[in-house]
């Protein structure tokens, strides 16, 4: 076991416990279940055969490694957010509420959508601060529409009345 590809120092990401990896890596190669029938198969291994099967120099192993790291740090990333209930908001800001934002965000030293998540969370805790006005609002609930009012029925029923006998006077009319 020579080469780049068995270096102790280059997969110290990969933990042999991680649950989420291992399901990761079973979606994403085909050969992963032959691979884990044999008792001494471990994600480390699986993973350096893996990259030399599929790269057949040092430089490709590299970059083909460096792409599943990558994606493997996204879906780790993804798998956060989601036990977070973190989600994506996009802003359209004025460029002064820009500016003064990045200003406010550097002088607290954190990033411009961490200092957004402060002045929100203050915002939901503090509304009368805010706004004297504001009040906190129930979540939004959808309403069903139902036709089980009898006055709504007798209304239809009176309309199509009206059109069957706007239509038999114009039958008869046309054959007159």
């Amino acid at each position: 076991m020579t080469g780049w590809i068995y270096n102790k120092k280059i997969l110290t990401w990969v933990k042999e416990d991680n649950e989420d990896l291992r399901n990761w890596l079973a979606c994403h190669y085909d050969s992963y279940s032959n691979y884990f029938k044999f008792p001494d198969a471990t994600l480390d291994s699986f993973i350096r055969d893996e990259i030399k099967r599929i790269s057949d120099n040092q430089d490709s192993q590299k970059v083909n490694l460096d792409k599943l790291y990558k994606a493997w740090k996204s879906y780790e990333r993804g798998l956060k957010n989601t036990s977070n209930k973190v989600c994506k908001l996009q802003l359209e800001v004025s460029r002064s509420a820009r500016d003064k934002l990045k200003a406010l965000s550097d002088a607290d030293e954190i990033s411009q959508s961490k200092y957004i998540e402060k002045l929100i969370n203050y915002a939901r805790k503090n509304p009368k601060l805010i706004s004297k006005d504001t009040k906190v609002q129930e979540p939004y609930k959808h309403k069903q529409r139902a036709f089980d009012d009898s006055s709504n029925i007798k209304a239809i029923r009176e309309d199509l009345s009206t059109i069957d006998g706007k239509i038999t006077r114009l039958l008869s009319a046309l054959g007159e």
